[in-house]
């Protein structure tokens, strides 16, 4: 009887360490998908503060001056969601259609490509956008994409946007990000890039340009006595070479620009959205957008 009396309580105890476990587990499922919840609400919330910067920005450059508009802080708060935007010409950057093939050398190697690789880019870029099916030493055309495990078909014709680039030969997810995006452009519409809008990185990226040059003209152009076209000319020989100059003397040769409007809310939730608009006039439909991106990859400090 009393051996029957102890399993008894043994199956009891048992019981009651599952019935713990159970609810424990349950506890802690409920406050995952909780937790979850929150953080949805808050992506969510995060993306239309986004989405509101973006529209903030596009009012402004359908009445403003552009000019005026991409040295404006745009910012905004409500409670703990805010938005923060930057407004970036394309003809700061280089139109990957209109880039003599030397220069495109050039700029590949000094985003840290070694000369074969470098080599190697330029000429599956070239190849890419050529209407021929004849692959240069080191490029590729519609054969070799063909035996991806994705194929592509080469654009064989300008390319419609800078996006285009990560599917070509011998482009990383690292590369495009972290370099090619940065530098190229779709829509600069000159084979120049303005030294009065083209960032610091750009600047840096052109050969014949040195990164103290860079560095100078970003520091010295919107000052009360901005960077003229003469006071580049005087330090040519001095970390600018001529083919730098010529480079970065292109002046506002598009009504393009890319508006990143970075939102965040709740305890540090973010989420940036991207896109690129055309200013085709004033007004409400004074402004044309080309691209969208609502998941934009969020940059360094951003």
């Amino acid at each position: 009887m009393r051996g029957t009396r102890g399993i008894a309580q043994l199956l009891v105890l048992w019981a009651l360490i599952l019935l713990g476990t159970l609810a424990l587990g349950f506890s802690l499922s409920m406050r995952t998908e909780a937790q979850a919840a929150r953080n949805g609400v808050e992506d969510a919330r995060a993306y239309f503060q986004a989405r509101t910067g973006i529209q903030r920005a596009v009012m402004l450059l359908s009445t403003l001056p552009a000019d005026n508009v991409m040295r404006m802080a745009i910012a905004g708060e409500d409670g703990d969601a805010s938005y923060e935007v930057r407004v970036e010409s394309e003809s700061g950057k280089v139109d990957i259609n209109l880039v003599p093939d030397d220069v495109l050398l050039g700029i590949l190697r000094k985003g840290g490509l070694p000369d074969d690789e470098a080599e190697g880019l330029r000429d599956a870029i070239l190849d890419w956008k050529d209407q021929d099916e004849r692959p240069r030493a080191r490029g590729a055309e519609a054969p070799d994409y063909a035996q991806l495990k994705e194929p592509v078909t080469p654009r064989n014709g300008n390319l419609k946007g800078v996006e285009e680039l990560r599917y070509v030969k011998g482009v990383t997810p690292e590369l495009y990000g972290g370099f090619l995006a940065k530098v190229f452009t779709a829509h600069g519409r000159s084979g120049q890039v303005s030294y009065l809008r083209a960032p610091e990185f750009v600047l840096r990226s052109l050969p014949g340009v040195s990164p103290e040059v860079a560095a100078w003209i970003v520091a010295n152009r919107d000052g009360e006595t901005p960077v003229s076209a003469a006071d580049l000319a005087a330090v040519v020989g001095e970390g600018l070479t001529a083919q730098g100059l010529a480079l970065i003397s292109g002046g506002q040769a598009t009504n393009v620009y890319t508006i990143t409007s970075t939102g965040r809310a709740g305890t540090g939730v973010v989420h940036a959205v991207r896109c690129l608009a055309e200013v085709t006039g004033t007004g409400a439909k004074g402004v044309k957008i080309l691209r969208w991106l609502d998941l934009a990859p969020r940059e360094v400090g951003g």
